[in-house]
């Protein structure tokens, strides 16, 4: 029996595998532990908003004030020219010493880019958590298409020991003379056709594991297996939630729309800038302290203390300023598409959850139907086999009757893996 590894644990034995790795087994709870932890995708999500952030916090920090602290040299010698327009000849210099703070606001623009930047890197980190869902939700799949093609395969070996044992006994008896060699024949046929069948399905296995460790970003030889404890239904929605209830819920929490909504917010801001923000003069002040030295050809003495004030504030005329007419209808064409954005998110995702909805309902519809076909074919099978067991000529009849169990199995264990992942495709639509 298999038993289920830790997600670090599966990862050191794995980077020890060669091409021909043993089977690992692994559960759905690994499975998503290591799709949130170890897939590119969301770590480059991550990093995208990380990097949003530290521009939303840059845009706040524009509002402080730059400080240099440092010396400088001048020195000037030949023709000048004073205030009054004469021309003379001179040879001077001079040094300072001291800090100088600088002010260049333009408290409107850096206000309102500031809030723009805020919303950006919200619309960030809801897109991150959206890729980590949709990474997360495609492991899950691919786990249970991996368990289905798994437990097919089982189906499938089982029904072959039980015609091998049967081509034993159907040998014994054509020896013996009670059976025709025909029967012995149409059963080596049935062996072959289920060898067959085995090994496709095993080639599905091994696809869908290598898709599975693609997602996992595990190696693509990791030869993994799925615990079998998983292929049971597992309802993890309310059966009794209603549809609108599942909308609901879905527009509050969906990561998607929350993104759209910021970049709404965010291109809301951007047109309310183009309007509000040129109105608001700009602010340029300096000041200085130190010490000042210096005076004719080389002297170094007079070092004394000065300082420097200005301020001064002004508008901006054109292009980014007042009166600039194409910046608000850029902004305001943003606005209305970041509008109709959120509308086609909306919609999708509201298609999504209905047909979640309508999956887990139907798969479940189907399970119950299955249920019956299985019962059925053992049925047909039990009394296949005891009319076999009296007359030897049957035999197409019980073969026939197996292939319809082993039909109806396969069938169930696919009802039972499209019901859990409708359900988790269920739950990842309504933003749980």
């Amino acid at each position: 029996m298999s038993v289920p590894l830790r997600p670090w644990f599966i990862l050191t034995l794995l980077a020890a595998f060669n091409l021909e790795a043993a089977p690992v087994a692994v559960d759905l709870p690994t499975v998503m532990k290591l799709a949130g932890a170890n897939n590119d995708e969301i770590e480059l999500a991550r990093t995208q908003h990380t990097r949003a952030l530290a521009e939303s916090k840059l845009a706040w920090q524009r509002f402080w004030p730059s400080l240099t602290l440092g010396a400088s040299y001048r020195r000037t010698d030949g023709n000048v020219q004073d205030i009054a327009g004469a021309v003379f000849d001179v040879s001077k210099q001079q040094y300072t010493v001291g800090p100088t703070i600088m002010v260049d606001w333009s408290p409107g623009d850096m206000y309102y880019a500031a809030l723009s930047a805020q919303q950006q890197a919200l619309a960030a980190e809801h897109q991150a958590e959206s890729t980590r869902r949709d990474i997360v939700f495609q492991a899950v799949s691919r786990y249970f298409d991996l368990l289905n093609t798994e437990a097919a395969l089982a189906i499938i070996e089982d029904d072959l020991r039980l015609t091998q044992e049967y081509e034993k006994q159907i040998s014994g008896a054509v020896d013996a003379g009670t059976a025709f060699r025909a029967d012995l024949l149409r059963v080596k046929t049935q062996v072959s056709r289920e060898k067959l069948a085995i090994r496709q399905h095993q080639e599905a296995r091994d696809l869908t594991a290598a898709a599975l460790a693609e997602t996992l970003r595990l190696p693509a030889h990791s030869a993994l297996r799925p615990a079998k404890a998983d292929l049971i239904p597992v309802r993890l929605v309310d059966h009794s939630t209603s549809l609108d209830d599942l909308l609901n819920r879905a527009t509050q929490d969906r990561p998607e729309l929350k993104a759209a909504q910021a970049v709404t917010q965010a291109a809301a801001i951007e047109h309310e800038r183009a309007r509000v923000a040129p109105l608001i003069p700009n602010l340029q002040a300096s000041y200085s302290a130190g010490g000042l030295g210096g005076g004719y050809n080389g002297s170094w003495g007079n070092f004394d203390d000065t300082q420097t004030f200005y301020i001064g504030l002004g508008w901006k005329i054109g292009p980014g300023g007042l009166f600039d007419r194409q910046r608000k209808t850029i902004t305001r064409t943003q606005e209305e598409a970041s509008h109709l954005q959120v509308g086609k998110v909306k919609a999708a995702v509201n298609r999504q959850v209905v047909e979640a909805a309508a999956q887990a309902r139907s798969a479940h519809d189907q399970i119950a139907i299955n249920d019956e076909a299985v019962a059925a074919a053992d049925e047909m099978v039990k009394l296949a086999k005891e009319r076999q067991a009296s007359q030897l000529g049957v035999v197409l009849e019980y073969l026939l009757a197996r292939e319809e169990r082993t039909r109806a199995r396969q069938s169930r264990v696919q009802a039972v893996t499209n019901f859990n992942k409708a359900q988790h495709e269920l739950r990842r639509a309504i933003g749980q």
